[in-house]
């Protein structure tokens, strides 16, 4: 099972849930031209991550958090897939029932902002999915 891996610095630690700082970055960060480029990105984030015994790590302290490149792959379906679908399916759908096209591309609109509004609404449960481990 192939896993996701970035290296990060632990900066908090509460109770069982220690905070790990990582940089974040996009796929051109590497390249050697991207000083000359703007399309290059760095993000630093912030991740929790839940333990057992959050006394084994320090505050400063370098690790690895990882997750399974499979739930990395289902997140991209729920964020981008998903909608995208629920986008088309709700434009060709309107497009049955009305002729101006201003209606159908406000319903599609109207549908995927309805689909981010329940996916919210349900993002806790999915965070109990989506976890990332300490290594």
């Amino acid at each position: 099972m192939k896993n996701i891996k970035h290296a990060g610095t632990v900066v908090n630690i509460d109770k069982h849930v220690v905070k790990v700082e990582f940089i974040s970055l996009s796929a051109c960060a590497s390249c050697k031209s991207k000083s000359m480029c703007t399309m290059s990105e760095r993000k630093e984030k912030i991740i929790e991550v839940p333990v057992e015994n959050p006394e084994k790590y320090t505050i400063g302290e370098s690790v690895n958090i990882v997750m399974q490149e499979q739930l990395g792959l289902k997140a991209v379906f729920w964020a981008y897939v998903m909608p995208f679908l629920v986008c088309i399916i709700a434009l060709f759908g309107l497009s049955l029932v009305f002729e101006h096209e201003l209606i159908y591309g406000t319903g599609a609109i109207c549908a995927a902002t309805l689909y981010y509004v329940v996916l919210k609404r349900f993002s806790g449960k999915l965070s109990k999915e989506f976890v990332w481990h300490l290594e």
